[in-house]
């Protein structure tokens, strides 16, 4: 185990230094922010949270070692404390050109790119958890079927409990020269080859050797010289016992040898692998998961805080403003940060220490009760975690939720002010296409009272045919139809005006 003090003081270090640079923390996760991810009910890709279902992969020890190392690498100043390497990346200290810029919005900009980076690392993360169950999902896979092609190879040498009936049948028979024949040895017996994981190799070589030995005496049984005088000679029962002998062997022998092939194939491949060293590197994955998401969650915080720095969304909300309530998730936020990392701590010490240490495999390469019992802890463990990590992910979530309200109150309170004044201003365009209206139904009326005085004086003559008219008596007529037509016009305006 790392040097828990250290580690400790390193903490309490960068929960100062936080508290000085106003953070606190948010996480991506509860955020949700990125409709991609928000499409189980709130689970998301991101964070490891969603199911993934998995095929088996072979994904090596090695790969698996390389991939949490690398996240490792990005989780080590957080488990040893160097706080200096902390501010200096994420506070851009060496790395500004212009020299350390001490603005609120230059440390909110670091913040949030520390935000990202730890977002960025807690999906790799995620990715790493599904590698790795695919990789242990091979390894079980692979040694469950050579558990299988083992036992049905054993279960093809336990029939030479029939052969040892027809030896003894054959021996019983066997009249000839003790000197050219001899008595068959019984192989190995089923007793012989039960229990754990019995070596099959002797009496597979013990199957073999006898069917040679069965095969040279049938064929010195058809020597025609056999019968040559009375303490040499073969019954005539004795060659059918060796016959059906013979018989049994070769097809014990066709039977077992696809088997034992398939079996030492199936065996070779499955001490490639060891799925309880594979189920190490899971545990450290989602260790590394957990961890990240504490980080994430600190960082997206301290990056809001600063945000709300003279903002007009820091609010009073429930009695305080938005930025006092981020502040108060400091304590619970680095309390879970060190729960996370000592669970981080063990599962690093435990895939270092068994990763090249093959002890874990079992005699007979069958590792279903060790792993089930692996499994059953890590599962545990995973779903106490669950609750226990909920405590700090729901207070993050209260403040969100009261960071939500306020910014959907402040955008109500904006679309009322936009509709009002939209309103206003769609009045103020009918009022003035209403007053444009009437200054046009003035002028007609103006113009056709000019034209009136224009045609003045006696229209009337006695040399006009009776039934003809005078177009200029129709003028006030033709003034009225103007106006009924101006008025007809502007109608639809006219309407706006009065507000139902």
């Amino acid at each position: 185990m790392f040097n828990n003090r250290i580690r400790t003081a390193a903490l309490a270090g960068a929960i100062a230094i936080s508290t000085a640079a106003s953070g606190v923390a948010i996480p991506a996760f509860a955020q949700e922010t990125n409709p991609t991810f928000n499409i189980n009910n709130g689970f998301n890709d991101a964070d490891g949270s969603t199911i993934q279902p998995v095929e088996p992969v072979n994904h090596t020890e090695e790969t698996l070692r390389d991939l949490t190392d690398s996240t490792g690498a990005y989780l080590e100043e957080f488990q040893y404390g160097n706080v200096e390497e902390i501010v200096e990346a994420y506070l851009q200290v060496q790395a500004s050109a212009d020299g350390f810029d001490p603005s609120e919005q230059a440390a909110y900009e670091a913040f949030e790119a520390a935000r990202v980076r730890a977002s960025q690392e807690l999906a790799a993360s995620a990715e790493t958890i599904t590698k790795t169950r695919e990789s242990v999902a091979y390894a079980l896979k692979a040694d469950r079927e050579a558990t299988a092609a083992f036992e049905a190879y054993l279960s093809a040498l336990r029939q030479v409990s029939v052969i040892n009936d027809l030896i003894a049948d054959a021996n019983a028979k066997n009249k000839t020269d003790f000197a050219e024949i001899e008595l068959y040895d019984v192989l190995y017996t089923d007793a012989d080859i039960s229990g754990d994981a019995p070596l099959l190799a002797p009496a597979y070589k013990e199957l073999k050797d006898l069917q040679a030995e069965v095969d040279a005496d049938f064929e010195w049984l058809g020597e025609f010289a056999i019968d040559n005088n009375e303490d040499n000679y073969v019954i005539r029962t004795h060659i059918p016992a060796v016959e059906a002998l013979k018989a049994a062997i070769d097809s014990l022998v066709d039977t077992v040898e696809p088997l034992r092939a398939d079996a030492i194939a199936k065996n070779i491949e499955a001490q490639k692998s060891d799925v309880l060293v594979r189920q190490l590197f899971l545990e450290r994955a989602t260790a590394q998961r957990d961890t990240l998401r504490v980080v994430e969650a600190i960082f997206a915080t301290a990056a809001r805080y600063v945000e709300l720095y003279e903002s007009d969304e820091n609010v009073n909300v429930e009695g305080d403003t938005l930025r006092n309530h981020y502040v108060a998730l400091l304590p619970t936020l680095f309390g879970a940060a060190f729960f996370n990392i000592d669970i981080l701590d063990d599962a690093d010490e435990a895939a270092e220490l068994y990763y090249l240490e093959w002890d874990t495999d079992l005699g007979t390469n069958d590792e279903d009760a060790a792993y089930a019992e692996e499994k059953r802890q890590f599962a545990l463990l995973t779903y106490a975690k669950v609750f226990i990590n909920g405590i700090w992910q729901e207070e993050v979530k209260y403040v969100q939720n009261l960071d939500d309200g306020a910014r959907a109150e402040a955008a109500r309170v904006e679309a009322e002010r936009l509709a009002d004044e939209a309103y206003r201003a769609e009045q103020l365009r009918i009022a003035q296409e209403a007053a444009d209206a009437q200054k046009a139904i003035a002028d007609a009326l103006a113009k056709e009272a000019e034209n009136g005085n224009n045609n003045g004086g006696d229209n009337s003559s006695d040399d006009k045919e009776t039934g003809s008219s005078d177009i200029g008596s129709w003028g006030p007529f033709a003034a009225i139809a103007a106006i009924i037509a101006a008025i007809a016009a502007i109608f639809p305006f006219l309407s706006g005006i009065v507000k139902f």
